[in-house]
């Protein structure tokens, strides 16, 4: 009897969770892959979908290069899985990534991962296709013709010779990887924001700081609860969209313009074209300039 009891036991706390969670894996793969294309012959790479809901999101995160090396000994250069709340495919070697980059809106389309499509928003070009996408590069390149950037150079000029004089008039020596990459940001801020170089010095270290911060979180789960990463990377985004509306409110209000920047740019075609203009472009156009941490220590420096 007693031995009976303990059998009992140990099915009803050990072996019968464990049952539960291996069948509870399986629907879970079950049902991702019954979700496929239905127009799609081809057959499924191999792989593991992971544990329901989450995938393998958190060995990604906990094990980095170790998670991605033991998947391809185990699968080889192909393989699915399901990472920040979408199944997957990873493909890896020269060839297969040719196949890719070539068959784009042929083979594959372009889609980023939840989080980065909800910080950044619908309207960047990266979260665009076809016609729509090909319209939009084609006004964000305007501001970055031949003509435009000859308008570009004197802010450049400017800011290079502001930061070698600060340079220069340092006693230590200077780090040259972080000042270099707050030199462009700076750069960044004054071209795409039409940022005054007064408002640099009272606003810069606020806005790396929360550009950082978006970047940091752009891949995230995509849960916006108080401290996960996607509510951080959302307030991070917010208080960069408050700073360029505040310019864009001075370049409508008719402000003293003296370098025309590409937010100018930018504003102007969307009048003479009657399309809406989008914080969201500007947003995704400053994501081609990531900055530095003032506080970045580098090995290169130079006395």
């Amino acid at each position: 009897m007693a031995l009976n009891t303990l059998v009992a036991t140990l099915l009803c706390t050990i072996v019968l969770p464990i049952f539960l969670f291996l069948v509870a894996v399986k629907l879970w793969e079950v049902y991702l892959i019954r979700g496929r294309d239905p127009s799609c012959r081809a057959s499924l790479p191999p792989g593991s979908m992971g544990l329901p809901f989450i995938g393998e999101t958190l060995q990604l995160l906990l094990q980095r290069r170790k998670f991605l090396q033991m998947k391809r000994r185990k699968y080889g250069c192909i393989y699915r899985t399901h990472l920040f709340g979408n199944p997957t495919v990873r493909v890896m070697g020269a060839n297969n990534v040719r196949q890719i980059l070539l068959g784009e809106h042929k083979l594959v389309a372009v889609q980023w991962p939840a989080s980065v499509r909800t910080i950044l928003g619908s309207d960047t070009l990266s979260n665009m296709h076809g016609t729509q996408h090909k319209n939009k590069k084609k006004a964000i390149m305007r501001a970055f013709s031949r003509d435009a950037l000859e308008h570009y150079i004197p802010v450049i000029q400017e800011e290079v010779r502001s930061a070698v004089t600060e340079w220069l008039e340092k006693d230590s020596y200077v780090l040259v990887y972080p000042e270099m990459k707050r030199l462009m940001f700076r750069i960044a801020m004054r071209i795409l924001l039409g940022f005054d170089p007064d408002q640099i010095k009272t606003d810069e270290q606020e806005l790396v700081e929360a550009f950082e911060e978006m970047i940091k979180n752009l891949f995230s789960l995509p849960v916006d609860v108080p401290f996960s990463g996607l509510y951080r990377g959302l307030k991070a985004r917010n208080l960069i969209h408050s700073k360029i509306e505040e310019n864009i409110q001075k370049k409508i209000d008719g402000g003293e313009v003296k370098h025309r920047d590409a937010l100018q740019q930018l504003i102007e075609i969307s009048r003479n074209s009657d399309e809406p203009f989008s914080m969201q472009v500007i947003l995704s156009t400053l994501y081609m300039y990531p900055p530095s941490s003032t506080t970045e220590t580098s090995r290169s420096a130079c006395r």
